[in-house]
């Protein structure tokens, strides 16, 4: 109830001063929020122009400056990537030549040059050379220009291959290839053969000291086959393409390059796709005359990266003009809306969490900080106020409780009497005053026992025993008896308390917050002695409940009255069959169900009638206060109790129904 009071204090009283702001100041501000509307208008548009301008730029540089360049760079790693299929083709070509200074300069074929000796020939001439070396090609002519000893073999299959063109052509007095001004001199490179280019090198045969004279030559060759291609791809890491141009093997869609490569060594670089480059270059024979077209695929990712640059230059440039337009709505953000959010929600906060001690701090000392200011002034004198509210719902709990705790403690007397009962009769009952007098016949009887206690050894040890344990009952009879008397004091004072609270009886329903499963164990815990001396078993069973509005003061004693009722409704049965059951269930209109059913007597359909009549009990020692107090209480509460039993001797519930206790938006989550 107060909090809905604080809330519509707080929207009537900040209304009012917001009300009253307006008044005095719109009017004279209302021109400058109009130059201000246009000010702003004008700020956005010259930031939009800017965000064009800016973005054209960027646009015309990336595409003018930036992208040409990339497109350079790629186009010089595809002259890289030329240079290293020739050089890779080079470099096969030099150890070819390599291997072919191997045998030339070797004693035994500067021998079989001259001799043909049978034996080198079958122990070192055969097939397996052409494996173990990995050529296609060897022949060994002799200083007349003559093959003395050669062959072409697939090393892979050892097929011998024919090669006639070649072997005529190595074989002609001035060829080249067999022509040396000294022992250094070598030939190598590239040859057109009827089986296709072939990497060859040709060494003069001299002895192992590399002396001469000159008895020959030693001629190693090796195809430049599909195979040799896809090695020199795969070692050179670049997709590498060969056509050999003087058989007229270059397809129709390649052939437009070569004019376009009129000397060895010149590139050309076209792009078909946006994807790869093709870079043409073109090798020469021995000759010099045009052999080879070699082509490079060059992926374009160094176009593509560029176009990703590009592309987000271009998108930070865009996302930085819109930052621009959007610096003077967070101005307006921040300098007036935020403060005012954050007002709005300090508000909420103190009327949602009940925290009238917060303060709202903005720093500032224009109009929205001189409503800051006057808003915590307003919460600070509100707090007062409901610190006077609460003073004054004090004493009327005060009031109240002198008027309504009076039955319940009247229980507490009465079960206070009950312990006294019980505890007088285990003193009468006591075995002290036998005890003493077993020990005194044993102390008059003990001179002639003498040959009893002589012989047994427990004797006399069994005398000292029975004399200090009847010193020690005697003692604690004594410590029971006094704490009899102090028991009935403290009920005379309970009983005049009672007297003098009662001229502050009044009536109040003051709501405040309860948990209910801590309401239960408090009252559990007040009567857990009773529980436990009649042997009741307890079962609780309550759901997760947010904090309940109920009158704390008058639920407790409700609960009470309910669980002591049933208590001693069961006092009849069985210690096995006493069973105290406390449930709750959330029902319709934000309500709570609480019911406190036990396995009792139970009652008639008669007796469930009138069991909130004032003045009607089913118990001798009882006053017909409780129950008809419960009702008053409940229904003081906007609630309803009511009572159910299926007959005498199957036990009673009673089930109270409180509505609008529960938070609705609790509920609903």
């Amino acid at each position: 109830m107060w909090r809905s009071q604080l809330a519509s204090y707080i929207s009537a009283t900040l209304s009012s001063q917001l009300y009253l702001f307006n008044s005095q100041s719109v009017a004279s501000q209302r021109p400058a929020a109009k130059n201000f509307m246009s000010l702003r208008t004008q700020v956005a548009a010259l930031l939009g122009v800017l965000l064009l301008v800016l973005t054209a730029t960027t646009y015309s540089v990336q595409r003018i400056v930036v992208m040409p360049t990339f497109a350079r760079l790629e186009t010089q790693a595809a002259e890289r990537d030329l240079d290293r299929c020739r050089d890779a083709i080079g470099r096969d070509i030099q150890l070819l030549s390599h291997s072919a200074l191997d045998w030339s300069a070797w004693d035994s074929v500067y021998d079989y040059a001259k001799t043909k000796n049978n034996e080198f020939e079958s122990s070192s001439l055969n097939d397996e050379v052409f494996q173990h070396a990995h050529i296609n090609c060897l022949l060994i002519l002799g200083s007349d220009h003559k093959i003395v000893w050669g062959h072409f073999v697939d090393f892979e299959t050892l097929e011998h291959i024919a090669v006639p063109d070649f072997i005529a052509a190595v074989q002609q007095p001035n060829a080249n290839f067999n022509l040396f001004k000294d022992v250094e001199e070598s030939h190598s490179g590239l040859v057109s053969t009827s089986r296709g280019p072939l990497l060859f090198a040709a060494r003069p045969i001299v002895t192992s000291k590399n002396e001469g004279p000159i008895r020959g030559t030693v001629i190693f060759g090796r195809f430049l086959s599909p195979a040799e291609v896809k090695a020199l791809s795969d070692r050179t890491h670049v997709a590498m393409q060969v056509w050999d141009i003087s058989s007229g093997g270059v397809p129709i869609s390649e052939l437009e390059a070569l004019p376009a490569l009129p000397h060895e060594c010149d590139t050309s670089i076209y792009s078909e796709d946006p994807l790869t480059l093709q870079a043409y270059t073109r090798v020469n024979d021995i000759l010099g005359n045009p052999l080879l077209l070699v082509r490079a695929n060059v992926p374009r990712e160094i176009s593509e990266q560029g176009r990703v640059s590009a592309n987000v230059a271009i998108a930070c440039s865009i996302a930085g003009g819109v930052l621009m337009l959007l610096a003077l709505g967070f101005a307006l953000q921040i300098r007036i809306v935020q403060p005012l959010q954050l007002m709005a929600q300090h508000a909420v906060r103190v009327g949602q969490c009940d925290n009238l001690k917060a303060r709202l701090s903005l720093g500032r000392a224009d109009a929205i900080g001189t409503l800051a200011n006057e808003f915590n002034v307003m919460v600070e004198n509100l707090a007062e106020s409901r610190k006077k509210v609460l003073d004054n719902a004090h004493r009327a709990g005060m009031a109240e409780i002198a008027s309504e705790v009076l039955h319940n403690v009247g229980n507490a007397v009465n079960s206070a009497n009950c312990s006294i009962e019980v505890l007088e009769e285990r003193l009468l009952t006591s075995k002290c005053a036998g005890l003493e007098r077993a020990a005194n016949l044993l102390r008059e009887q003990a001179p002639r026992a003498g040959e009893f206690f002589a012989q047994d050894s427990r004797g006399s040890k069994l005398i000292e025993y029975l004399g200090n344990l009847a010193e020690t009952l005697q003692r604690e009879r004594a410590d029971n008896q006094a704490e009899v008397l102090r028991l009935r004091e403290t009920i005379r004072h309970i009983r005049d308390a009672i007297a003098v609270q009662q001229t502050f009886a009044g009536r109040s329903n003051l709501r405040q917050e309860v948990d209910l499963r801590e309401l239960v164990n408090e009252i559990l815990l007040m009567n857990q002695e009773f529980l436990r001396s009649a042997e009741v078993q307890v079962d609780v069973n309550l759901p997760p409940l947010p904090e309940l509005q109920l009158n704390k003061s008058k639920m407790t004693q409700v609960l009470v009255n309910l669980v002591r009722n049933a208590v001693q409704a069961m006092d009849q049965q069985t210690s096995d069959r006493r069973r105290l059951t406390i449930y709750a269930c959330c029902v319709e209109d934000d309500g709570i169900e609480i019911e406190v059913s036990d396995t009792g007597m139970g009652f008639s359909q008669e007796v469930g009638d009138r069991l909130f009549t004032h003045g009607f009990t089913t118990k001798p020692e009882g006053n017909g206060f409780g129950l008809h107090y419960c009702a008053n209480a409940i229904r003081e509460s906007g609630g309803n109790i009511s009572a159910h039993s299926d007959g005498v001797g199957h036990g009673a519930s009673f089930r109270i129904l409180l509505p609008h206790v529960v938070p609705a938006a609790l509920l609903a989550t």
